[in-house]
């Protein structure tokens, strides 16, 4: 079945539900639901989520009690925020601005979407990495995990300045190392002798040709 648009206030009321479920393993009673989206009675809650069922979103018994689901065939609606774009090479100035929004599949997310978006890779300073079986090349999209703090190993965006850059996080004698992965021997690894201010985790990569 085709799915519908959704307004704004349905697709957050989607997104509230899926952090819910991830989170306590059932889906919230309205009484929760209203809450979480800061509305006045149930009766708007019942309302967002009869019109989610109808447009496929969501499977649930008449009786309302923490019987909802999410459909399958929905999962990939979640939309994750483009946020401006990353520097794979030098690094870019970052843009604190949302571009747009991409469908990802709720799967490949962990905890609230909330804390997730998406960056566009500029350069070719990662395109030897393996992420999930892929790499980052010029104009892909790689969804990051917002944190700051990261382990040894782990691909990370890392702010220098106001600039932003996407390298495996290393750690270095009495100082942190930021190191591309690439086929291009003019990248090198950039060194850090204070604290790093580390904006998120590499969870993942959409080609920017899909």
């Amino acid at each position: 079945m085709r799915m519908k648009n959704l307004t704004q206030k349905q697709s957050e009321t989607l997104l509230k539900i899926r952090d819910f479920i991830t989170s306590h393993q059932h889906a919230p009673t309205l009484k929760e639901l209203s809450k979480l989206l800061e509305l006045k009675s149930t009766s708007s809650a019942q309302r967002h989520v009869e019109a989610l069922k109808k447009k496929g979103y969501l499977i649930g018994a008449r009786n309302y009690s923490r019987g909802l689901s999410i459909a399958t065939s929905a999962l990939s609606q979640f939309k994750i925020p483009l946020v401006g774009n990353i520097a794979c090479g030098q690094p870019l100035l970052a843009q604190e601005h949302i571009e747009a929004y991409i469908p990802y599949s709720g799967k490949g997310l962990h905890g609230k979407s909330e804390g997730y978006f998406f960056l566009r890779a500029i350069g070719d300073s990662m395109n030897n990495a393996d992420i999930n079986g892929k790499n980052i090349n010029d104009g892909d999209f790689v969804l990051i995990k917002q944190q700051n703090t990261a382990e040894i190993g782990q691909r990370i965006v890392a702010l220098i300045g106001n600039e932003a850059t996407i390298k495996r996080f290393k750690k270095g004698n009495g100082h942190y190392i930021l190191e591309p992965e690439s086929k291009n021997p003019n990248n090198k690894p950039i060194y850090i002798f204070e604290d790093i201010l580390i904006q998120g985790v590499v969870q993942d990569v959409i080609k920017g040709g899909e």
